[in-house]
């Protein structure tokens, strides 16, 4: 699963505490650049992407959760980041909830059918009320990648 393989500890913030959800999109990819995972050229263009497509429909899928998206050609691999929210912030999600997890994946265009999976992957992780539940009490990002991956292999 994309969490396990493309989570870093660097890549995930718990303190940040944005003022909109176009804040938090930009402090992601910026996060994905400070952490060497993308190229800095990129930052700009890979923003401009995931909030056009945000502004299209909102990847605020319900429950607390936002899947910001989207598809490039400058990467080989999956990139991935997360900010945990607690207090939650309007994503103009579809059951009209503050959003709590924010997780930012960006895939290869050569690899569409993958960037799908993942999708899918993570909503059904994000799903599960009990895991999200822990996962949003974690302050600490080592915690939460170690969460994650003890867990991905519950989720099926």
């Amino acid at each position: 699963m994309i969490l396990i393989e493309s989570l870093f500890p660097d890549t995930i913030v718990t303190d940040y505490k944005p003022s909109n959800r176009w804040d938090i999109i930009k402090y992601l990819v910026n996060l994905l650049v400070k952490n060497g995972q993308l190229p800095g050229e990129l930052a700009d263009s890979i923003t401009k992407a995931l909030i056009e497509r945000e502004k299209s429909m909102s990847t605020g899928i319900g429950k607390g959760i936002a899947i910001p998206h989207c598809v490039i050609d400058q990467i080989e691999e999956p990139k991935i980041a997360m900010a945990i929210l607690p207090k939650g912030i309007n994503f103009e999600a579809i059951d009209d909830e503050p959003v709590q997890i924010i997780i930012l994946l960006l895939s290869p265009k050569s690899k569409m059918q993958l960037h799908v999976k993942n999708l899918a992957a993570i909503a059904k992780f994000m799903n599960n009320d009990q895991l999200k539940d822990k996962l949003i009490s974690l302050k600490d990002s080592s915690e939460i990648k170690k969460f994650i991956t003890d867990n991905c292999a519950n989720v099926k």
